[in-house]
């Protein structure tokens, strides 16, 4: 197994970069998205861009918002959790917000267990998430003809992977505790009002 980390960068935010990169293994491929578009920024086509197909004996994606704070010892800790579901897309943030994923992480914590499932139908943010490589592979063959609802070209990741999680019946497991953090102390690159700073978009249970 071998896990390769990328970044999913938005030029102009260095400062919230240096804090990941300062915490994650040395090789690590930063994805930089320089254009602009009238709506501002499109994180989904970024996105798409961290999934290409890696080099070979790589087995695996971790894909990173450049905004997110991965716990101690984070590379032991993901490499231990991908271990023990290889096959599986693996969220390694639970935000707090009011739903149904967020009942089944506090079910897991009373339970003492290392796992959740990840509910769809809820928003899910995708600060931090490992892909097999195959599987990654698949969903880029399902968005190039997909017809996703909202706005065309489609910009939320997260509602993207969501709607692919939906629709293709995708089990995607979330780690507890979760192995990266959200501060939300940047500004929200698809909702860029009124978004920074909600509690909803933090993890529920992380240890630094």
């Amino acid at each position: 197994m071998k896990i390769e980390y990328r970044v999913q960068h938005l030029a102009g935010r260095d400062e919230p970069l240096a804090r990941l990169l300062a915490r994650l293994p040395p090789a690590v491929t930063v994805v930089t998205d320089t254009e602009l578009e009238a709506l501002g920024p499109n994180p989904m086509r970024n996105y798409l861009r961290c999934l290409e197909p890696p080099k070979k004996n790589v087995t695996h994606l971790c894909v990173l918002q450049d905004d997110a704070v991965p716990c101690e010892a984070f590379d032991r800790l993901t490499a231990e959790a991908v271990g023990e579901r290889p096959g599986d897309v693996v969220s390694l943030f639970v935000g707090g917000l009011t739903n149904r994923t967020r009942k089944s992480f506090y079910e897991a914590m009373q339970r003492k267990e290392r796992w959740c499932p990840v509910y769809f139908r809820d928003i899910h943010h995708v600060v931090g998430m490992v892909w097999p490589v195959e599987v990654a592979a698949g969903f880029l063959e399902w968005y190039a003809t997909a017809r996703v609802p909202g706005p065309i070209p489609p910009r939320s990741d997260d509602a993207v992977v969501g709607y692919w999680a939906r629709t293709t019946k995708r089990t995607v497991w979330a780690t507890v505790p979760c192995l990266v953090e959200h501060p939300d102390d940047m500004p929200s690159t698809v909702h860029s009002i009124g978004r920074q700073g909600d509690a909803g978009r933090k993890a529920i249970w992380f240890e630094a």
